[in-house]
C-alpha cells in the first residue's frame, strides 16, 4: 500500500500478496454469494448480500482471508472482478443492497476498510460499465488513466471498467453507486473516460439536481413500480448525470478545446432534437450547426467515430430506451420510426447486432397472455 498523489493509501499497480484476485481459486468455500441470499430478495429487483449471515461452519473465519473470498464473489457478481485487500487481521464486515433499474444498476455499499484494484486482465471489451460512486461517511481514494482524486461525501466520481484502477478507503465507509453501460453514457456524452479519476461536486449546479433525483429514486427503490416506471428512472438518471459531467471545465479542455467542445454540444442538440427524422444527414447537421461538413468530419475525428456512426449509436439507443418504457399497444415499427430508421428490417438487424437480441424480444413480456387464477 502507498499514497497516490496525497490520497488514501491504495495499492501498487502490480499484484501483491494478500489481495484476493478473481482470477485465483478460492478453496474451501461451500456457500456462494448467490445462493447463501436467494431469499432475503424484498422485491421483484432487490438483492442483500451480508457477511454476517454466511455460516462460520462453511470456514468462513478459516482460509477465507476473514470474509474476503466471499466478498470477493459478492463484488465481482454485482460490479466486475476486483482484486481486494483489508487490513492485516481484520475481519471484514460488509453488506450490499442491490435494485435493479432496467439495465442500470443501483447499490449502497457498506464495510470495513478496504482497497480494491482492476488489473489489465479483468479489463475485457466484452464487459464495458461505468460505476459512479457517492461516499456517504467519508473519503475514499481513487487512481485511474494516470490521475488520482480524493472524493468526500459531497462529491461523487466515475470509474471504468476498461481500464486498470486503484481504489480504497481507510475507515469503514458506505457508499451509494450507480452502474451503467458505456454505451448509455457515451451517446450523451462521447468517450467517458475523460471523465473517470475527477471529483464531482454534488452540492450545486446540475450535479446537485442529479444527487436529488439519485435520492429520490432510493427511497422508491423498495418499491417495484414496474417495469416501464423502472426504466424511466434510469434514463433521467443517465441524463443528469450527463449534464453534470457536461459542466466540469477540466473534463471538458481534456481532450478538446473549449472551441471544439461548443461545436460539439451545440451539433449534438440539434442531433437529438431531429432524431426521429430519417433525413438527417452530415450535410443537414453542418448547415444547421453553422459549420462545414469538411470541419465537421474533422470534429468527429478525434471521437474514434464518423458522423453517420455515432447518429446511428444514438438512434439505436434512444430504441433500447423507448423499448423498454414501451406497453403491449407499442409495435416495433412505432419505435423504428420514432428513432428515425426509414426500414425496420434494417433497424431490427442493426438493433441485434449491437444488443444481442431482436427488439421484438423486449416486447414480447409485454403481450404474454395473464390467466386468471384458478378456482
Amino acid at each position: 500500500m502507498h499514497q497516490e498523489g496525497g490520497g488514501l493509501p491504495v495499492p501498487s499497480c502490480q499484484a501483491t500478496p494478500g489481495y484476493y484476485c478473481p482470477d485465483k481459486p478460492v478453496t474451501h468455500r461451500a456457500v456462494t454469494a448467490q445462493s447463501a441470499h436467494k431469499s432475503l430478495a424484498t422485491a421483484m429487483m432487490h438483492k442483500r448480500f451480508s457477511t454476517r449471515d454466511v455460516p462460520h461452519q462453511h470456514g468462513f473465519d478459516h482460509g477465507l482471508g476473514h470474509g474476503l473470498g466471499y466478498w470477493r464473489e459478492v463484488v465481482a457478481e454485482t460490479y466486475f472482478k476486483l482484486q481486494l485487500r483489508c487490513g492485516e487481521g481484520d475481519r471484514l464486515d460488509g453488506q450490499l443492497d442491490v435494485w435493479d433499474l432496467n439495465g442500470v444498476q443501483l447499490s449502497r455499499l457498506q464495510s470495513g476498510a478496504l482497497a480494491y484494484r482492476r488489473l489489465r486482465q479483468h479489463c475485457g471489451a466484452q464487459d464495458r460499465q461505468l460505476l459512479v460512486t457517492l461516499p456517504l461517511h467519508g473519503e475514499v481514494g481513487f487512481s485511474q488513466l494516470g490521475r488520482s482524486t480524493r472524493c468526500a461525501p459531497g462529491q461523487f466520481l466515475l470509474e471504468s471498467s476498461e481500464e486498470p484502477y486503484d481504489f480504497g478507503y481507510r475507515q469503514p465507509n458506505a457508499m451509494w453507486v450507480l452502474k451503467l453501460p458505456v454505451a448509455a453514457l457515451k451517446a450523451r456524452i462521447g468517450e467517458p473516460g475523460r471523465f473517470c479519476a475527477r471529483q464531482y461536486d454534488n452540492r450545486q449546479g446540475m450535479g446537485r439536481l442529479f444527487h436529488d433525483y439519485l435520492q429520490w429514486v432510493t427511497r422508491h427503490c423498495d418499491t417495484d413500480h414496474g417495469s416501464a416506471a423502472r426504466a424511466l428512472m434510469a434514463t433521467q438518471l443517465i441524463d443528469l448525470l450527463a449534464l453534470s459531467l457536461r459542466q466540469h471545465p477540466d473534463a471538458l479542455q481534456s481532450a478538446h478545446s473549449a472551441v471544439r467542445d461548443a461545436h460539439l454540444a451545440r451539433i449534438e442538440a440539434h442531433v437529438r432534437q431531429h432524431l426521429s427524422d430519417p433525413a438527417l444527414s452530415p450535410e443537414r447537421i453542418a448547415q444547421a450547426s453553422g459549420i462545414s461538413l469538411r470541419y465537421l468530419h474533422q470534429l468527429f475525428k478525434d471521437t474514434g467515430q464518423s458522423v453517420a456512426q455515432w447518429v446511428r449509436e444514438l438512434r439505436l439507443q434512444s430504441a433500447h430506451e423507448a423499448l423498454s418504457r414501451a406497453n403491449g399497444r407499442t409495435t416495433v415499427a412505432q419505435i423504428a420510426y420514432g428513432a428515425g430508421f426509414g426500414d425496420q428490417a434494417q433497424f431490427s438487424h442493426a438493433f441485434r447486432k449491437k444488443f444481442g437480441h431482436a427488439p421484438s424480444e423486449m416486447l414480447r413480456p409485454l403481450r404474454a397472455p395473464v390467466h386468471p387464477p384458478a378456482r
